[in-house]
Formats: C-alpha cells, structure tokens, sequence
C-alpha cells in the first residue's frame, strides 16, 4: 500500500537477483549480473621472517575464491616484503603464500566491503641443506670463481660496468683480496639481487648489471651470534634486540689468507694480502607500518707483491684500498595502496699504489699514485598500488660526486693524471608503471630521466626500460626485456698496474669525455619442477654500446697533458646464450650454467677501424656449484669455473703494415696515431680457472652448535691471478712490460675453519 507499481514491483524483486525497469508502459525484468557486486575493499600483505623481524622479498601470493579454488590474483612482495590487493570482491578466499626456504602459509581470508585491512603476517622459516657457498658460491654475490683481474662477469661485463648497493648506498669495488671474495659477509646478508637485463628504472648509472645487497635486521628473541676461526681469517656476527621495538646485527672480519701460501706453494712467490671489514645494522620499528635503519660499512685492503724480471730487474707493489658506506633509511606504509621510503647516504672508495722498480745496477725508483671518489646522495621512492592492473613506482634521486688524487704515470703506462675540480652533481627522476595486461601477462613500463652536471658541461638523457613476463602456468614462464642506460662516471682499468690488480679509479664526464650509453635486449624461458625444488632456464642477450672508451698512447700527441686527450670513442658489440640447471632443496643442491658469448669492440682509429675482441672476452664459460648432504653431520661438495678468452689471429695494421705477416714495431715514428703498442687487438690475458673442494662437519658440544670446514682450492688470488715475466719495454712511452701465464688448477691449498653459533 501507499506505493505505486514501480516502488511495488522493486520490492518484490528483491533477493532474488532480478531487477526491473521500464520501458515505455512495459516493465522490462532481467538478472543481476553478478560482476555488479562493488569491488571497494583492499587487502595489503607486509610479510616478516617470524624470528628476526625481516622482511621477506620475492614471495608469491595468491588469492583463490572459495568454495571451488580458482586462481583469483596473485602477486609477489618486493623489496620491502610489501603487497597490496586494491578493489577486491566481497567474499571468502583461500590465501596461499610461498617462499623457498619457508614453510608454505595457507590461511582462508573473508573480504567485507569496510576499510581496508593491512597484515603483517610471518612466514616460519623451514631447515633447508644448503651449502655453505649459497652466498659467496653464486655469480649473485660476487663468487670467488668470478676473477680478480676483472671481477663478477655477467653478460660480457666486467665488474667494474656493475652497480653495487648495500642498503641503498653506492658501493664501488667492493671485493676482497681483488675477488677472493666479497666485502660483504654472506652470513649476515639477508638477500643479494642479480639484475643482468630488464633493469628497473630506480636503477641507474652503470651499463653493466646490478647488485643489491641487504643486511638481516637481527633477531627479536634473543642475543645470539656465530665466531669462527681458521687459516683464511677470523670473524664474529652478533644480532639480537637492542631495545624493546628495535634490533641490531654486527658483523667483523680479519683476513690473513696467505698465512700458508708460502708451504702450499714453495715454488712460487706468495702475495702479502690482508684485509678487515666490519658491517652494522641498527633497526627500529617505529611502529607496525614505519621502520627507521642505521647501516655501517667499513672495509680495507692490502696487496702487496714482488715480480722479479729479466736482467735484474724487480718491481714491489704495494696497493690498498678501502671502502666506507653509511646510510639512514626510513620507510613507511602511509596509506594501505602506498608505501614510501626516503634516505641519505655518504660512501667513499678510495686507492693507493706504491713501486719500487730496479733495473740493473741504477738506483731504485720510486713511484706512488692515490685516487678516490666520495658519494653524498638523498632518494625518496614511492610505490602505489592503483589497482588491480596498475602499481606505480615512483622516484628522485640526487648524488654528488667528488673525485681526486693523481695517478702516477709509472702506474697507468700512459699519462700522470690529477683528478680534482668541482664535484658534478647528479639528478634522476625515474617512473614505471607494473601494469597486469592479463591475469597471467605482467609487463613493466618505465624511463629515468638523469641530468649530470659537471665542469664545462651539463648531460641529460631519458632511458627507457621496458619487461615483459609471461607466466604459462606457475612453474613455466617466460620474460623478456629491452632497457637503454647512460653511464656518466667511468672506471679506468685499461692500462699498467689496473690490468692486473684489483685497483680501479674513476672518471667524469666532461666536455671532452662523452657519456656511455648501452641498450640491452634480452629473452629468457624458465621452468620450475617439483615446488620449485629445480629450476631449468635459457636466456638469450644482446647488447650494443655506444660511446665506448678506450686508451691508448698517441705518438702524434707526445705532449698530451691529461688522461681525456688519449681518449679514445668506439662502439661495441655483445651477445650470447646462456642454460642452468639448479637443484634447489634436498640432499643435493647445486648449479650447473654454461654460457656462449661473443664480443666486438671497433674504433676507427684501432685495427684499421676493424671490429676486434677486447682483451677480457671470454666465449666459452662453465660454471658448477654441488653439495651433497652424506648425514645430519657431513655434507661435501665443490665448486668449479672454467673460462676461455677466444685469441684471434691478429690482423690490426699499424704503421701501414699487416700485423700478420710483420709483428706489431714498437718505438714507431711521430707520425704514425695510435700505434698500438700494446696489443689492443690480441694481447688476451689467459682464460680464467677456478677450482675448490669443500667438506664440513657439524656437532654439538656444550649445548651448542659447531660447524667445521675444510676446503682445497687452487691459488688464484693467494700467489696471484697471473704468472708474470717482467721485462724492459723497448717502447719508450712504456716503463715496464710483463707477460703472463695462468696459474695451474694444482697444487690445492687447504684453509680450515671452525665456528660456534651460540
């Protein structure tokens, strides 16, 4: 009553999923489509290790409607172990989420259409056999397989084209003993990303790839720690809480591995290496959402070596070389769709070299060379999950970059360069957008745009980064990236001692020295067997440079008065194949990779302008990590590298002349440029050869946990990467010269170790 036909008809309807409406003097009754049904709710995941606190990055997530279980969305955490699911439909799920080292958490969520909700949830972590090598035995965390000489390689890049991160701050070289292993201490590291194509846009500045390192928050239960000792060093990690709401992690090293060299090697001259390190890390947790971070970096080094040559000569090295990093970082969860962070941080990597060189009965000279760089940088990232198809990641980074110290001629075989002037500033603003194409397509757009600002000169230039993941079911998937990067600080390793030792120093971009740019293409397929215990893969790559920098002595230009006038422009060329097999969990893990590279280098004022292999390409690479779990107690395993630099035969022309028929001539006439007196086009170092055994044994003993070790690997890094020859140069540009051989797989040197967990 006291209503008419349409409020009449409505109310009748109610309930049962029909609707009425008219149409002329007609009503017109249809169903309800049920994708009507508001989709106003948000779920956002913030998930922890339960037992230190840390976040977990790289978990999948997926949400299943109930009662039947179909896939509904899904999601993996990032960097901050957050997530955030926008516009969800009213109703029960299924919530499953999966991490590799972690018990599966499987939870049934019901979704309303109040406010949005915002979980911390942990995951409990679950005994994997791992082996001791997961973080040093990985190309990922700068593996002692990988060379001193030229660092970790990926994709034809050598380690000085990498960006390094601890915790936001920029590392530069950071390496013990010049690759023996890393400055960072694997036992207190919480992850290490390896990005060798698709680069996100927050990334910037190297043309190779990039690694990003994290340190574990420590332990919210209790103080706790590991102390080992052994032949190679010695070493303690201390984590626990600090506070009520925060926690600290403190991780120190000494190094002494030449301690045995000299028994273990009798035959041959032992280096005199030393290093130190200390790591720290002070958490707060200002509240569920915001978290404040102090990390500490303190690392130094010393290298020395005697190489002694024909006709009495003898040259002394004394190199050393630091790195400092300290960073302040605040992140927060503003809004249950955003999460922000902002930061501060100052870094410093710093060289000196000292030589002594005799020759014959005239009185020893004495040379020395000190160079380094200081970072001051701020950044503040956003991340907004717009909705179902959309995340934005948004940014701004500003760096400033003070280079100094001077390079003695004697050490780079070239010129005496000064470093120094004005510091150049750096300015990046980068966007991407994660955008979900289709339930099982994710592709990422994204640019940084980069202003660098230095003494004569102001560069600008726009990168665009574009990946594409393609997933066929949840163990297929197949990815592939095209991304551009502009490098404008250079590291020299192209002359004298910075060809042999793990010494570099960097160079701006200026007006008389041109950026770098690089774009990289890359397609990969990946298949997981078995919950991801194995993993198959096979990525092909394909990168051109452009704005490449090369040196070389100038006969035309004797006088040259710094290092940017015997610069040299090219391009160059790389691509490859790589295939891995990885066994992940069980008795037996391991990885197996091979890779086939090929690389071109061409300047026209090199090789007639001939395209040519640069010194450190290495075409054929075999890569084998395996342990093997034999009880609770034993586990042995291995570890192995083998790589080839393809030598050509030698066609560069100098002087008019075919180098194949009549060697390279040294000491040629004033006119003739860039005569290549050393080999630019054939001078390869030898291939590279790495080889290490391991067995360990864990026990308890009063009530706590041992772990014992001993492990045989050959003497790359403890006598030297190389054996030299030292010799007169009859070039008169040239102090020195040496010729070099690779060091045998054997003899093996033993380095025993002991740690305690308490």
């Amino acid at each position: 009553s006291s209503c008419d036909a349409e409020e009449a008809l409505a109310a009748a309807l109610s309930g049962h999923g029909l609707r009425a409406s008219r149409l002329a003097g007609q009503f017109i009754i249809r169903s309800v489509v049920a994708d009507a049904t508001p989709e106003s709710s948000t779920f956002a995941v913030l998930l922890l290790d339960s037992l230190t606190g840390e976040p977990i990055t790289g978990a999948s997530i997926l949400f299943s409607l109930l009662p039947d279980s179909t896939p509904y969305r899904w999601g993996s955490t990032g960097a901050s172990g957050f997530f955030s699911f926008r516009h969800l439909r009213s109703g029960s799920y299924a919530l499953r989420i999966r991490r590799i080292g972690y018990h599966t958490l499987n939870e049934r969520v019901s979704i309303g259409t109040v406010d949005a909700v915002v979980r911390s949830l942990r995951l409990v972590s679950r005994e994997l056999v791992q082996p001791h090598v997961t973080i040093e035995g990985r190309r990922s965390a700068f593996s002692a397989a990988d060379g001193i000489s030229r660092g970790v390689f990926i994709r034809s890049a050598p380690s000085d084209h990498h960006q390094y991160y601890l915790e936001g701050a920029r590392v530069y070289n950071p390496v013990h003993f010049g690759g023996l292993t890393s400055a960072f201490h694997g036992d207190a590291l919480a992850d290490v990303q390896a990005i060798a194509g698709g680069v996100p846009p927050y990334y910037g500045g190297r043309i190779g790839g990039v690694m990003d390192v994290s340190l574990r928050t420590g332990s919210q239960e209790t103080i706790g720690g590991t102390v080992e000792t052994g032949s190679m060093g010695s070493g303690i990690i201390l984590e626990g809480p600090l506070f009520k709401t925060s926690t600290f992690v403190l991780s120190g090293r000494q190094m002494y591995p030449d301690v045995l060299s000299r028994f273990s090697f009798p035959h041959q001259q032992a280096s005199d290496l030393h290093a130190s390190e200390v790591m720290v890390k002070l958490d707060l947790a200002l509240s569920d959402r915001q978290r404040l971070s102090v990390t500490g970096l303190f690392a130094q080094d010393s290298y020395d070596r005697s190489v002694a040559g024909e006709a009495n000569i003898h040259l002394d090295n004394e190199l050393r070389w630091r790195n400092s990093a300290t960073t302040v970082r605040w992140q927060g969860v503003l809004d249950p769709s955003l999460l922000f962070s902002a930061s501060g941080a100052f870094t410093e990597y710093g060289f000196s070299a000292g030589h002594q060189f005799e020759s014959g009965s005239l009185p020893a000279n004495l040379f020395s060379s000190r160079a380094g760089i200081q970072d001051l940088s701020f950044r503040a990232h956003a991340e907004y999950f717009y909705d179902r198809y959309h995340t934005m990641l948004a940014g701004v980074e500003l760096v400033q970059h003070r280079m100094f110290g001077t390079v003695d001629l004697f050490s780079s075989q070239l010129i005496s360069s000064s470093l120094g002037g004005p510091a150049p500033w750096e300015l990046s603003v980068y966007v991407q957008d994660q955008w979900r194409l289709a339930p099982s397509v994710l592709a990422e757009f994204g640019a940084r745009a980069t202003s660098f600002i230095a003494a004569e000169r102001a560069s600008s230039s726009v990168d665009p980064r574009f990946s594409l993941m393609v997933l066929l079911d949840e163990d297929r998937r197949i990815t592939g990236s095209l991304s551009a990067v502009t490098q404008y600080l250079h590291p020299y390793r192209h002359s004298g001692i910075f060809l042999y030792y793990p010494s570099i120093f960097f160079y701006p971009t200026n007006a008389s020295v041109p950026p770098s740019t690089s774009i990289l293409a890359s397609l990969g397929y990946e298949h997981a067997f078995h919950e991801d215990r194995y993993r198959v893969g096979i990525e092909s790559y394909f990168r051109v440079t452009r704005n490449l920098h090369e040196f070389a002595p100038d006969t035309a230009r004797p006088t040259a008065s710094n290092l940017a006038e015997l610069l040299i422009i090219g391009e160059g060329t790389s691509y490859g194949t790589g295939i891995t097999l990885e066994k992940r969990t069980g008795d037996v893990v391991g990885t197996i990779r091979y890779g086939l590279s090929w690389t071109l280098h061409r300047f026209d004022e090199l090789n007639g302008g001939a395209p040519f292999q640069p010194r450190f390409d290495r075409r054929h690479e075999v890569y084998a990590a395996v342990s093997y779990a034999l009880n609770d107690s034993w586990t042995v395993g291995g570890l192995c590298l083998l790589s080839s630099n393809h030598v050509p035969l030698v066609e560069s022309t100098v002087a008019g002349t075919d180098a194949r028929s009549n060697p390279i001539e040294t000491g040629v006439g004033a006119d003739a440029k860039y005569a290549e007196p050393f080999d630019l086009n054939g001078g390869r170092l030898p291939g590279f050869q790495r080889f290490e055994m391991r067995a360990s044994y864990a026990f308890e003993l009063m009530d706590r946990r041992w772990h014992w070790s001993v492990r045989l690997l050959n003497g790359y890094g403890l006598i030297d990467p190389f054996h030299w020859r030292l010799s007169g140069n009859p070039d008169p540009r040239l102090r020195w010269g040496i010729n070099v051989e690779a060091p045998p797989l054997f003899p093996l040197y033993p380095a025993i170790s002991l740690d305690m967990r308490f």
